[in-house]
């Protein structure tokens, strides 16, 4: 099964929103039938505005579910000094 990303990208829009105002930004990708959604810090990125993952993996679902979007699991990617790296 092929997940829609731009029915992705549109269903998180208000993270979208909020991580470019503390100088963040996400991509969203597929792997193995799941989704990937990578955080990225952007120069001047207020790195102590991030939530804790396991909130921010419920604020993402809560959106999918709104949006639509049935996905089993996803992984979230958070950015780390010197570079983005699984967690």
């Amino acid at each position: 099964m092929t997940i829609d990303l731009a029915a992705v990208a549109a269903a998180i829009s208000g993270t979208r929103d909020g991580l470019a105002a503390s100088g963040h930004a996400i991509d969203c990708s597929e792997r193995a039938g799941g989704l990937v959604f990578t955080v990225r810090a952007l120069p001047g990125a207020c790195a102590e505005c991030l939530v804790p993952k396991p909130i921010f993996s419920a604020i993402l679902r809560q959106e999918l579910g709104d949006g639509g979007i049935r996905v089993d699991a996803f992984d979230v990617v958070y950015p780390v000094e010197g570079g983005d790296a699984p967690n």
